[in-house]
């Protein structure tokens, strides 16, 4: 396996329970800000595990990458996407498929939920709870 792209590598995992726990007020950004993000391969093509697949090829393959292209297309984009200013740019902390699912659908305004340095200790994913993320013995 792969080491986590440098674009999005904050050197521990989000808890994302934990994340979506959190108050945080949801604001209309444009899709244009985060546009660099159809570039960073935050997901793993079909049959590898391995950091290998951003939003951008995704699209491209959509009839290939079935397992990713069934997650964009049942993505509730009801639902805010998490971001991190990091290394000088917004990254997703959460919600790739509905990302991926808006730019498919040419949409202009995506709904954000801002993460502050202040929120990342408490989303800090522990070696264990990662381990078991992973299906690995603990």
């Amino acid at each position: 396996m792969s080491s986590i792209p440098a674009a999005i590598d904050l050197w521990f995992r989000i808890n994302e329970e934990v994340l979506w726990a959190i108050e945080r007020p949801v604001e209309d950004l444009p899709l244009y800000v985060l546009e660099h993000n159809l570039d960073i391969c935050y997901l793993e093509s079909l049959g590898t595990d391995d950091w290998n697949l951003s939003p951008r090829m995704l699209i491209k393959n959509f009839d290939k990458e079935t397992k990713h292209a069934e997650k964009v297309i049942n993505a509730d984009i009801s639902y805010p996407i998490e971001v991190y200013f990091f290394k000088n740019k917004r990254i997703i902390l959460d919600g790739v498929h509905r990302f991926t699912k808006l730019v498919m659908r040419w949409s202009t305004f995506i709904k954000v939920r801002k993460i502050t340095d202040d929120i990342l200790p408490q989303i800090k994913k522990t070696d264990k709870e990662f381990r078991q993320w992973k299906w690995e013995e603990v």
